[in-house]
């Protein structure tokens, strides 16, 4: 019953947004990114490390102009880490991604996660790594392995 409720969650949480669901999920988050420039930092550090397109763009329609530079250098200054970095792409019949999964941010992790020693916690099933009972689905965590 447990993995049929847990199996559940999870189709739930891949119902694709809407148009203007996703649209204004990326004002709130440029919104963010213009009032902290240490969310700025581990935006542009994501952003890197998937290998995006450095683009600044937004902070001249979007920061108030007095915030501007300090948040394009954060921003800046974390994707040019993230790129650093970056898995290696090896170009064969199908795209070859070499890299340990791990975190550097917690927004790395997800939404009600956590990253602890470079790996995500929370959510975490039977076998699953864990520092504290609230980074297991059953509230025990011991050994630092989910029971």
């Amino acid at each position: 019953m447990t993995r049929l409720i847990a199996l559940a969650s999870l189709v739930a949480a891949c119902v694709p947004l809407n148009r203007g669901d996703y649209e204004a999920a990326n004002a709130q988050h440029i919104y963010r990114m213009c009032q902290d420039q240490n969310f700025a930092y581990e935006s542009g550090y994501n952003a890197g490390l998937k290998r995006y397109r450095l683009d600044t763009g937004w902070v001249e329609t979007s920061c108030a102009p007095e915030t501007r530079g300090r948040i394009r250098e954060h921003y800046h200054a974390g994707y040019n880490i993230g790129i650093a970095n970056a898995p290696i792409v090896v170009p064969t019949r199908a795209t070859t991604y070499s890299y340990a999964e791990h975190c550097t941010f917690s927004s790395d992790c997800g939404e009600g996660r956590t990253c602890r020693s470079n790996q995500c916690m929370g959510e975490g099933y039977r076998g699953d790594a864990c520092w504290f009972s609230s980074d297991c689905v059953s509230g025990s965590c011991n050994h630092r392995v989910c029971k």
